[in-house]
């Protein structure tokens, strides 16, 4: 079993097989690769661009892809991923990082969510595609995915989003298309509170049964602008990670905003010996062989 982070800043942290510099998060300020990690590429989902151009924002009868549309649960703003100059843009970037670093992972590469998209672009292309509604909307994501494989000469993973049963009506996500390209797919799991870890449990193995690809869970652990009283507890965040290893996924990757918020966490992993005690009984072993691993940098 394989252990990574997803990091904001291109800062490697000891103690960890993948590290994952995301290069350009859905807030759309893209930075430098980092030949150390691997990048991660956030497609369609950017405020940066859906700010400067909000004609090109993803839209659907019940409004734009944006943040403040709140009959959606969008966390960022979502450009059409119909749009082909920003399509061409994004293949650039991905096509660049790739080169410069150690492969590339994608993230919101999807349609925003159900009933997008409705602008007349889209209809027409809709329209001329002769295919249905949802075949159409998945054949635009598999495309864009498999264009960004062309890309790729390195390693290359595929992030989903947590939805196991409704991503193709929803996202125009198939699970069985994109794993002809991707090597594996990226899953988040997040949540600010993990007190309840069944469900986290339950998700990771509802994927791990789905996926034809090796499947790494992507945990929370600090994110950017967080009030550190407002993360997960490290005790929660472990127990989670614990019950998720034993449904026999093939990784879990935590998502961290810095070098210093990790080690952090590793820290207080390492010093809850009771805890570590209490896990030893839950089946996932490879959690606490890396905080063994840990406790020899920490």
């Amino acid at each position: 079993m394989k252990f990574g982070i997803f990091i904001y800043k291109p800062e490697t942290v000891e103690g960890f097989d993948l590290q994952f510099y995301r290069l350009k998060s859905e807030r759309g300020i893209v930075g430098t690769p980092s030949e150390k990690m691997y990048t991660n590429i956030a497609c369609f989902g950017d405020n940066n661009i859906a700010g400067q151009r909000p004609d090109w924002v993803s839209m659907s009868k019940d409004g734009p892809a944006l943040r403040t549309n709140k009959k959606y649960n969008f966390r960022w703003d979502i450009v059409c991923p119909t749009n082909k100059e920003f399509v061409a843009y994004m293949l650039d970037l991905i096509e660049d990082a790739a080169e410069k670093s150690k492969g590339v992972s994608l993230s919101s590469m999807h349609f925003a969510d159900h009933g997008f998209c409705t602008d007349q672009r889209c209809r027409v292309a809709h329209e001329k595609s002769g295919l249905d509604w949802f075949e159409w909307r998945k054949q635009i994501v598999t495309d864009f995915v498999k264009s960004a494989k062309d890309r790729v000469k390195n390693r290359f993973f595929v992030g989903l989003l947590p939805d196991p049963v409704m991503s193709y009506q929803r996202f125009g996500i198939d699970f069985d298309a994109l794993a002809e390209y991707a090597e594996a797919f990226v899953v988040p799991h997040f949540s600010k509170s993990y007190a309840t870890p069944w469900y986290f449990e339950t998700l990771a193995r509802a994927f791990k049964n789905i996926l034809k690809k090796p499947v790494y869970v992507n945990l929370y652990v600090h994110g950017p602008g967080d009030n550190p009283n407002e993360v997960p507890k490290a005790e929660d965040l472990l127990k989670t990670a614990v019950r998720v290893a034993r449904t026999g996924v093939d990784g879990i990757i935590f998502l961290t905003e810095n070098a210093e918020r990790i080690k952090a966490f590793q820290k207080a992993a390492v010093e809850n010996v009771k805890l570590r005690e209490e896990l030893e009984d839950y089946g996932g072993k490879p959690v606490l062989d890396l905080i063994d691993k840990w406790e020899t940098i920490v």
